[in-house]
């Protein structure tokens, strides 16, 4: 509650200097109570940083006081977003439009309401001393906190594995017994229990990857995480969806039942379940349809014995702490320290890992909180700290409170909006609107205050409260760990509302007691698509909403009374079947979000969207939309524009977008219709980091949009116009039909884009050369998908306009390349001899470790210069039909192959560990894989032959998994580069 208080009032008292400033037009009664308020506000801002346990410790106490105080704080928030709501609606109006009357009437009405707020602080601060202890609020002083600095923020590293022998003999015993156990019964549980946080997850995630189990339940392996919301008939299409069956999205729960028996029927099972907390998912769902497998083995992780006693599980593993030397080494990988860092900190270290208890979660977050802190002094301040408060369950304190107490305000505030979403709900990026939206980020600077939001969101990765998705180089999605999410919950449980979307009714307005929560600020409903209609006249009641969210519900229409809601900022109305938006949503003059995506029956905007200046996220990808109104250049304090389009000449055109100075993200779709503007577009929007561009392209090689060469001018003439600034990180290029990409593209890039991190080019179909993207200093991520024109990659693709020097490096920073969908490119050249003087020392992607090509079928052979790529360690190849060897990779540990026609040949990879090929008939030659722990092989009719070229001595140390009839489903889709 303390971090809430502080939180507030220093926005506040932010918000109300603001207005101060500002010419907003009020009578001297309002300015002269906006004044009290300020003064009186100043007061709440003194509150210690430890208010949230002092005030626990004595919740006794201080209930009833905290409550006034944060109900008073809310109604300061309310008018002072009241007061710049009417004050956005002046400027959004003619002014000539409203009378001096209803202005006269606003201001009484301000004013009363402040006067109120101002008697009701004073009371409040009357009986401080009656409802809280001496010394919670000392002398007013500014906050000790630790401000996020985005120059200094480390990128995280990838997960970290929990350390130490147990685990591994825990594996190891745990395999054993399951691969070994009899067929007494068809059906066999086995347990891992243990409090939360201690690394259940982890040993049994360690099981199912074991080759082991791979090669005893090579049929079906089935993981399901099972969070307390999720529906029954959810969980029935994700376990066939494993099983490798597939259903209709409206398929009743009995027909699931049926495809998921016909999936496993006769088959040895391998089934996880993940996090059970109620017995009833295996007793009532899952155990009938698992007895008609032919064995079936269950793994269940919970917290509680109890539960696994009502699953008859056979064997139970209980999970101990890490023991203190285990615990010392995870702590010192989390909190980065070097070698010589580790002997100065680990006496100290030993103290910490002690306090954490042995868990493994909480020594990961503790070393978040103290991979910022540079001396043992810090490191002793923090053992010092307090590291929980009362009333907290057992399972929350210690380090996982303590890493969020170390947290700034603003960032406590960020982390608890994580926690209310739903489990196994991926965070991604644009969760930063939502904080904005909220009021949790503090304007720092000149700057976009959404830089200031993604900088709070990596901070939260770094201190391992986030976990990032290992699939996104630039850790644009993450997720949250269970246990971080019950200590946000807890923490929030008295200013938020928990709701189970798929039991609640066929409406929105029928979710329990809505109508009654009349100080709501935010509503989020997620993918509960029964719902048809919301009640006419209900936002009339919820006029303190700030962030309303409606994805995927199943809305046909909004009603008109959306329009009450003055201080709504985010409006999320994704994957709807909405037909229009009402006209009053142009009273929302506070509104800064708003999403319509998907909502693939939208035929229009309403005009009177684009008088509200204030917006600063627009996504209205995939939608029915015709055109988009005349107007975007009103948008002035825009961010975040996704999928705008010009279509004619009555509506918006592309000219409106050198208006937007603070654009940062951008995508512009349909530019085959669009209009070449008069001057280049971009290149002054210094904050620009991401640019997509779009032409309506078919997806098919058979089917390609194909337009006369009269249109691909003018649609290159387009490209060219929007010259990016070298601000730029992010460039997506889809269905372009020119023969030569843009300049500031193919020349030199390295100086016109420095910055770039990402290069996406989707189905190019008639560039016959790729851009020379390889002295791109930055670059991380290359994919390059459906260029039908592309015959050779050769050295134009490592750079151009190469300084000479001493040491040269072709693609410096590059971590994944992808080709894809490349069907007539037939030769790869990596030689960087044309490009180079030959004294010049010469260096190639020293940092890809991912290599994925996809449908690429008539290309010849792999580089020859591949092998030098000394850090690439997994390699995907599917579809390339021509390949016929791998050889002569050093590094590789992982290698995946299929339908590979001609393939015979995979030799000299001495570090392989695993090796999956399917659908390759020719492959019958494999030398010098001598680190090989596991292969798996599906439907290549040479794999004795293959299985003859590894030595005796070899073959008893590999895992062989021999599989056919698979007829081209993927058989192990949880495999990929990425994991």
């Amino acid at each position: 509650m303390g971090s809430v208080l502080f939180s507030l009032s220093s926005k506040c008292l932010d918000k109300l200097a603001v207005l101060l400033e500002e010419e907003i037009m009020m009578t001297l009664s309002v300015r002269k109570e906006i004044r009290k308020l300020h003064d009186y506000l100043k007061y709440f801002d003194s509150i210690h940083e430890d208010a949230d346990a002092r005030a626990m410790e004595h919740r006794e106490m201080t209930g009833i006081w905290w409550g006034d105080v944060k109900d008073v704080m809310y109604d300061v928030d309310d008018i002072i977003d009241l007061l710049r709501a009417h004050s956005q609606k002046q400027r959004c109006c003619d002014l000539r439009m409203l009378s001096r009357f209803a202005q006269l009437q606003f201001d009484h009405m301000i004013a009363r309401k402040i006067k109120g707020v101002n008697e009701r602080l004073v009371e409040i601060q009357k009986n401080r001393d009656m409802f809280l202890p001496p010394g919670l609020y000392p002398q007013a002083q500014a906050p000790q906190t630790n401000g996020v600095d985005s120059r200094h923020l480390a990128a995280s590293v990838d997960e970290i594995h929990v350390v130490g022998a147990e685990i591994k003999e825990a594996t190891d015993s745990m395999v054993e017994m399951i691969v070994g156990y009899g067929h007494q019964s068809r059906i066999s549980v086995y347990g891992i229990v243990g409090m939360g946080g201690i690394g259940k997850t982890t040993l049994a995630q360690k099981i199912y990857n074991d080759r082991r189990i791979r090669e005893r339940f090579h049929q079906v392996l089935i993981w399901l995480s099972i969070s307390q919301s999720i529906a029954e008939n959810d969980l029935l299409k994700e376990a066939i969806e494993k099983a490798g069956g597939q259903c209709n999205q409206h398929k009743s729960k009995d027909q699931l039942v049926q495809i998921l028996l016909h999936s496993i029927s006769g088959k040895s099972v391998f089934l996880v379940l993940d996090n059970v907390t109620n017995p009833d998912v295996w007793i009532d769902l899952l155990r009938s349809p698992m007895e008609r497998c032919l064995d079936a083995h269950v793994l269940v992780t919970t917290r509680s014995g109890h539960v696994l006693s009502q699953m008859n599980a056979v064997h139970v593993k209980e999970m101990h702490r890490l023991k203190d030397a285990d615990g010392l080494e995870l702590l010192m990988k989390r909190s980065f320290r070097t070698k010589d860092e580790v002997n100065v900190f680990s006496d100290i270290g030993a103290k910490i890992v002690k306090k954490c208890d042995g868990l493994p979660l909480a020594i990961k977050v503790i070393g978040g909180v103290l991979s910022s802190r540079s001396s043992k002094e810090e490191w002793e301040r923090i053992l010092e700290r307090r590291w929980s408060i009362d009333g907290l369950p057992e399972e929350l304190e210690g380090a996982l409170y303590l890493s969020y107490s170390d947290l700034h305000p603003q960032l406590k505030q960020c982390f608890l909006c994580c926690a209310l979403l739903p489990q196994n709900f991926d965070i991604h990026r644009d969760v930063t609107y939502w904080w904005i939206a909220e009021g949790f980020v503090k304007e720092e600077g000149s700057g976009p205050i959404h830089n200031i939001a993604e900088d709070y969101y990596h901070e939260l990765i770094k201190r391992n409260l986030l976990q990032a998705r290992p699939e996104y180089v630039d850790k644009g999605v993450s997720t949250m760990h269970d246990l971080l999410r019950q200590l946000g919950q807890f923490l929030k449980r008295n200013e938020a509302i928990f709701m189970n979307e798929k039991r609640v009714g066929s409406a929105v307005d029928e979710i329990p007691s809505i109508e009654e929560k009349k100080r709501l600020r935010c509503l989020i409903v997620l993918h509960h698509d029964t719902c048809r209609s919301v009640k006419r006249d209900i936002f009339r009641k919820l006029v303190h909403l700030r962030i309303l969210v409606l994805r995927g519900a199943g809305l046909e229409s909004i009603p008109a009374s959306v329009g009450y809601l003055a201080l709504l900022r985010l409006l999320d109305l994704s994957y709807n079947e909405i037909k229009e938006l009402p006209g009053s949503i142009g009273n929302l003059t506070s509104l800064g979000c708003l999403s319509v995506f998907g909502c693939t029956k939208l035929a229009a905007l309403p005009t009177s969207l684009m008088r509200l200046t204030t917006i600063s996220f627009l996504k209205i990808g995939n939608t029915g939309l015709a055109q988009v109104p005349k107007g975007i250049e009103n948008f002035k304090q825009m961010d975040n524009l996704r999928s705008v389009f010009q279509n004619g000449t009555d509506g918006f055109r592309l000219d409106e977008l050198r208006a937007l100075s603070m654009i940062r993200r951008l995508w512009v779709i349909r530019l085959e219709t669009a209009i070449p503007p008069t001057e280049p577009i971009l290149c002054d929007k210094g904050y620009l980091k991401e640019l997509g561009l779009r032409c309506t392209m078919g997806k098919e090689a058979n089917c390609r949009t194909h337009y006369p060469d009269s249109k691909v001018k003018r649609i290159e003439e387009i490209y060219e116009s929007f010259c990016p600034p070298p601000s730029l990180s992010y460039v997506f290029i889809d269905g372009f039909p020119g023969c030569m990409f843009p300049t500031w593209l193919s020349s030199e890039p390295q100086n016109k884009l420095p910055n770039l991190a990402h290069m996406h080019f989707n189905d190019c179909i008639s560039c016959p050369k790729l851009p020379p993207a390889g002295q791109l200093p930055f670059l991380q991520v290359l994919h390059v998908k459906g260029a039908d024109a592309v015959v050779n990659i050769g050295a134009e693709l490592l750079g151009n306009s190469i300084p000479s020097g001493t040491h040269t490096t072709a693609f410096p920073k590059l971590e994944l390349l992808e080709i894809l969908d490349m069907y007539n490119w037939q030769n790869w050249s990596l030689s960087m001899d044309t490009l180079f003087e030959k004294t010049q020392q010469q260096s190639l992607m020293p940092c890809l470790t991912r290599l994925r090509l996809i449908n690429c079928p008539k290309l010849r052979a792999l580089p020859d210069h591949l092998h030098r790529v000394v850090n690439l360690q997994r390699i995907q190849i599917e579809g390339a039909d021509s390949l016929q060897e791998i050889v002569n990779h050093p590094g590789v540990v992982w290698l995946k192959v299929k339908n590979n026609k001609s393939l015979r040949n995979i030799s000299n990879l001495p570090k392989l560990r695993l090796l999956l090929a399917q659908d390759c008939q020719e492959l019958q030659q494999a030398e010098n894989l001598s680190s090989l722990k596991a292969l798996y092989v599906v439907d290549c009719p040479m794999e004795q032959i293959l299985w003859k070229c590894f030595p005796i001595e070899q073959q008893s140390t590999i895992v062989r998994v021999v599989t056919t009839g698979a007829h081209g489903q993927d058989i192990y889709p949880l495999e990929s580069v990425f994991h």
